[in-house]
């Protein structure tokens, strides 16, 4: 927090939502395994770079999806163990791969998603307990995140990228119905919300 706030207007010359993702090296021992990163503009993704991600091969990369949803007729006692399958699998994860992608797209009638938040603290919290968070990105994929509060708190939860899918199917279906300019393609729309996401973080 800034007195007098930031003004992400006037003042957005020095001002950048640039994500660089991925392992990071050691600060105290420079090298160029540092830089071995890749830089997203910001921290908001569309569907399409999700995928991406997921097929990464970067650098010999590789992606390691966790489903963040459990099943419905387990109740409390299925959300406690699977929180702490998550947990346990990220870490796992973590030993062979450079992105951990978190997704709730699994979620519906009979499984329960885990709340974004709750999935994602865990996983930081527990990787860095374990000493692995430095090895990996944190990319959310949630139908929760709609609105300039919830990614900002998902950031400061520990997440790397968003992916709020949900947000820009709604939007591509709206377009579809006539509800929103016909002309508009999935890339517009995201465009579109991810400036107004950028905004909205900056301020």
């Amino acid at each position: 927090v800034t007195n007098p706030p930031i003004d992400p207007f006037r003042e957005k010359v020095v001002m950048s939502l640039q994500c660089p993702i991925g392992p990071e090296d050691n600060i105290l021992e420079p090298s160029p395994k540092q830089v071995h990163r890749l830089w997203l503009k910001q921290p908001v993704i569309s569907i399409a770079d999700l995928d991406v991600l997921a097929q990464n091969n970067h650098r010999s990369w590789s992606s390691h999806v966790i489903d963040g949803t459990f099943p419905a007729s387990e109740g409390a006692i299925g959300y406690l163990k699977k929180l702490q399958s998550i947990c346990d699998e990220a870490n796992e994860a973590s030993q062979k791969n450079q992105i951990i992608i978190i997704s709730d797209r699994k979620g519906g009638k009979d499984r329960v998603p885990i709340s974004s938040l709750v999935a994602l603290g865990s996983i930081h919290h527990h990787l860095i307990e374990t000493r692995s968070r430095m090895k990996v990105a944190l990319v959310v994929e949630t139908a929760e995140a709609r609105e300039v509060h919830h990614i900002c708190v998902l950031l400061g939860y520990g997440a790397d990228a968003i992916c709020p899918y949900l947000a820009l199917e709604l939007a591509s279906s709206l377009r579809d119905q006539g509800v929103l300019d016909t002309s508009l393609s999935d890339e517009a729309i995201y465009q579109n919300y991810a400036q107004a996401m950028q905004t909205g973080i900056s301020k």
